[in-house]
């Protein structure tokens, strides 16, 4: 027969007033805290997809910021293309009027006048900021992405611009909207500042050339590979076989030599690049020498090069003017800046598509974030009503064990001698 002690009593009600303690303590926790979940080893299948809903939701919030910036970079980018499209539309009635008959040479230089003004406003307008950063520099956002050349022209009876280069690159500053999902935070300059197709020619003989090692080019962004060995059919190939808007061909000059021409499908700047240790575009002579890896204004000097800016055309409609050649305003003028406003439209038109897109997106983050919100509170977030339940019944069942103890420790010395 099991003897009862009074240290039996005693342990057995103190470890059940240690246990209602613990309970207690425990549910006035998730009380106060609101968590279901104090700690990874009460729950682990709460604990992990508690982490994987808060990564989740962290992760949401950083792209719906990524979206808010590229939204503001294209905000501003829209209204620099607006402002363009003005200057190019007033261009094109300068051009209209100039082709007329009716006006006097006076008339013209006075367009001319204002043609010019047109000019440095659409300069302007290139070199626009968005967070101190240059919109149409591509990934070259801290240096300006564009440089005017002037001289003086007695007829204005002023420096003029004579030349305008493009000196960002041609790659696209883009934002992580999703994961693995990428959109356009603009376009580059390369591409929106353009009014025509370009072309570029070699003029150096490529007949016996064999590529001397495994390596890449780049062009528009798109890494082309070449083997060892390959001539330049082998070359034109591989570039017409990736996916760029350029397409290339081996040109024949009237003393034979066999020279590689590059032209785009679209108006834009074609970009070159040796990458990987190469010199094919050099060697080809399409890059200056050592100016692989410096794709803004790298082509060979004696390359021949085809296409026209925006601010070429606005030069070129300026500089007709000035001669008084109503001729070339009507056609080679009015031609070129048909051309860039339909470029600037298309861009923009681009643009908007962009951000229709990130919208979509942004709007769907919302949703999201409000499931995953409510999947992590159901699984984190106590029940008060039932929690308040259970705190009241481990209190009773706290007084109850105090009360019953006090009945059963009762017994003083003076028992023990009767």
């Amino acid at each position: 027969m099991m003897r009862i002690t009074e240290q039996s009593l005693l342990n057995s009600n103190v470890s059940s007033i240690r246990r209602n303690f613990v309970e207690m303590d425990a549910s006035q926790r998730r009380l106060s805290t609101g968590q279901r979940v104090q700690y990874p080893h009460q729950d682990v299948y709460t604990a992990v997809n508690s982490i994987f809903h808060r990564t989740r939701l962290s992760s949401i919030d950083q792209f719906q910021r990524n979206i808010d910036d590229a939204k503001g970079s294209l905000s501003v980018a829209d209204s620099a293309m607006t402002s363009l499209t003005e200057v190019m539309q007033r261009a094109r009635e300068l051009a209209v009027m100039g082709a007329n008959g009716t006006y006097t040479k006076q008339d013209r230089i006075n367009m001319a006048a204002e043609s010019d003004e047109l000019l440095a406003r659409a300069y302007e307008i290139g070199q626009t900021k968005y967070k101190d950063e240059y919109l149409f520099g591509g990934t070259k956002s801290t240096t300006q992405p564009l440089r005017s050349f002037t001289q003086w022209n007695e007829a204005m009876g002023r420096e003029i611009i004579v030349g305008v280069n493009y000196e960002g690159d041609g790659r696209m500053k883009t934002r992580e909207i999703e994961e693995g999902q990428y959109a356009n935070a603009t376009l580059p300059g390369n591409y929106t500042l353009w009014a025509t197709n370009s072309e570029i020619t070699s003029s150096k003989d490529a007949s016996t050339y064999l590529v001397p090692k495994n390596t890449a080019l780049m062009i528009d962004n798109t890494i082309i590979r070449v083997n060892e060995g390959d001539n330049i059919d082998a070359v034109v190939d591989r570039i017409n076989a990736a996916s760029t808007n350029v397409r290339a061909n081996v040109a024949v000059l009237r003393n034979g030599a066999k020279v590689l021409r590059l032209e785009s499908f679209e108006p834009h700047k074609i970009m070159l690049e040796d990458i990987e240790g190469g010199k094919v575009l050099q060697d080809l002579g399409l890059i200056r020498e050592g100016m692989g890896n410096f794709p803004e204004n790298n082509y060979h000097p004696s390359a021949g090069v085809g296409g026209k800016s925006i601010y070429d055309a606005l030069m070129n409609l300026r500089d007709n003017f000035l001669k008084d050649d109503q001729a070339q305003v009507g056609s080679t003028s009015l031609g070129l800046i048909d051309q860039g406003l339909s470029n600037i439209l298309h861009n923009q038109a681009k643009m908007s598509a962009t951000v229709t897109h990130i919208d979509t997106t942004k709007s769907a983050l919302e949703d999201q974030k409000v499931y995953v919100s409510e999947a992590m509170s159901k699984g984190e977030d106590v029940d008060y009503a039932g929690e308040i339940v259970n705190f009241n019944m481990w209190e009773y069942a706290h007084k109850a064990s105090l009360m019953t103890a006090a009945k059963l420790l009762q017994p003083t010395l003076m028992d023990f001698l009767r």
